[in-house]
């Protein structure tokens, strides 16, 4: 049966030329070379990444230990009762906090920047590069994709703590993404169009490109200083697509790997489209269409499904409030059985590039939490690491910082380091977050 029989040419083109504009070196190969047969031939299996947050923190009650040390010597949340099967499988770190970013409620804006989003001097508001495109312009170069960014929708963003997107490039703006688990399926799988109609596409989309450069380049001339930095960002953006293009152009003889689960519905909301989303980051590092993912989760939307008609904003202020107690340990349960779930999925899922025969588990290093605590607190906030690439790390216990307000940043050089990302720090770091398992 072909898996792509109900879906139109139109419906794939549309979803298929979202252009990931992603930061590009110069290093491409020739598509030939970069084939998945080569790639399984290394003796080291490749490293993945992945940042997930879901915005607002937990309360606290809920979900952070009062001691640290091994899950199984001390008291544990009550919100954790879905994680206990996973225990030997997972870190939590205190102490971490999102030191730079000095707008409380734009904690998503600023995870992965460390950030101060309101403090560029001569702007009103303005981003940085995110961790996770440090890790796409040195890990990407041999897959599809150099990265993938999956976001929630506008619905889901507007609830206090900013924006669609967790990851920006250099320049501060942000990168598109996918916040529907069937464009991230068209992304890994492609669909029935062929080369020519493939290069139809590109070419349309290289037509649109040079029209909008040539405006762009035209009304530079007539602006004012405000408005040309605004057209500046524009027109990175503008770069973006055409490398993109490039790279799509290169990737044309390389064939989608072939589909091994159906394609998601196209509405999905709340839970299932989360778990859809689950599925598809396991596909897309088993067929290695990238090594570099991030994911804004999304929150409100998980709320919905659930039956709950609070927002996570009013949940953040539970205060005194033993109806929003309640409702915030039934959300703190469900994301850790999601949580739980996605640590299962990992485990059992064979690693095709690792000649020793590991899983994905073994192969990753994944973060999951947000950039605030609740409250719009960006102090402790929540920290959850899995997946076995983390260098000298055994799960299963709560670790803390020695120092409170130690930066986030630390936790991101490390993940870069041990992914094999040649940095010495980023953002504001002062060290990694290694020394603290060390």
């Amino acid at each position: 049966m072909n898996l792509f029989s109900n879906i139109s040419r139109r419906t794939f083109l549309r979803n298929g030329t979202h252009a990931l504009t992603l930061p590009f070196l110069a290093s491409l190969l020739p598509a030939g070379s970069r084939t998945f047969a080569e790639q399984s031939l290394a003796s080291v299996a490749p490293k993945r990444l992945l940042w997930m947050t879901m915005g607002h923190g937990h309360m606290e009650d809920h979900f952070y230990p009062t001691d640290t040390g091994q899950f199984s010597k001390i008291s544990l949340p009550p919100g954790w009762d879905p994680l206990k099967k996973n225990l030997n499988h997972f870190t939590m770190i205190s102490n971490f906090s999102n030191r730079e970013n000095k707008q409380p409620h734009e904690g998503s804006e600023a995870v992965l920047t460390c950030a101060n989003v309101v403090g560029f001097p001569g702007r009103a508001r303005h981003n940085s590069i995110s961790c996770d495109q440090i890790a796409a312009a040195q890990l990407g170069n041999k897959t599809r994709y150099q990265s993938l960014q999956l976001n929630c929708i506008r619905e889901d963003a507007d609830n206090g703590h900013g924006g669609i997107a967790i990851s920006y490039r250099q320049d501060g703006s942000a990168m598109p993404g996918h916040d529907s688990p069937l464009e991230v399926y068209f992304k890994v799988f492609g669909g029935n169009v062929g080369k020519k109609e493939l290069l139809e596409t590109l070419k349309q989309r290289r037509s649109i490109f040079d029209i909008l450069e040539f405006e762009n380049s035209s009304t530079r001339r007539i602006l004012g200083r405000a408005d040309r930095e605004k057209l500046e960002e524009y027109t990175t953006s503008i770069r973006d697509v055409e490398l993109a293009l490039s790279r799509e152009e290169s990737w044309l003889d390389v064939p989608y790997p072939k589909a091994n689960l159906p394609k998601p519905p196209e509405d999905l909301q709340g839970e299932p489209e989360i778990q859809a989303m689950f599925k598809m980051i396991i596909a897309a590092w088993q067929t290695d269409a990238t090594r570099v993912i991030s994911y804004r989760m999304p929150d409100a939307g998980l709320l919905k499904s659930m039956g709950i008609s609070s927002t996570p904003h009013t949940l953040s202020h539970y205060g005194s409030n033993a109806s929003l107690h309640k409702l915030n340990l039934q959300r703190t349960k469900k994301w850790m059985q999601l949580y739980s779930g996605f640590i299962d999925r990992l485990r059992s899922s064979s690693d095709p590039l690792d000649p020793n025969g590991g899983t994905l588990f073994d192969n990753s290093l994944i973060y999951n939490g947000g950039g605030l605590r609740t409250g719009h607190r960006n102090t402790n906030v929540p920290c959850l690491i899995t997946g076995g690439g983390f260098q000298g790390l055994t799960h299963g216990q709560h670790r803390a910082a020695s120092k409170e307000n130690t930066p986030l940043a630390n936790l991101w050089t490390t993940m870069l380091q041990d992914a094999g990302v040649e940095t010495n720090g980023f953002a504001d770091a002062d060290g990694t977050a290694s020394s603290i398992w060390a």
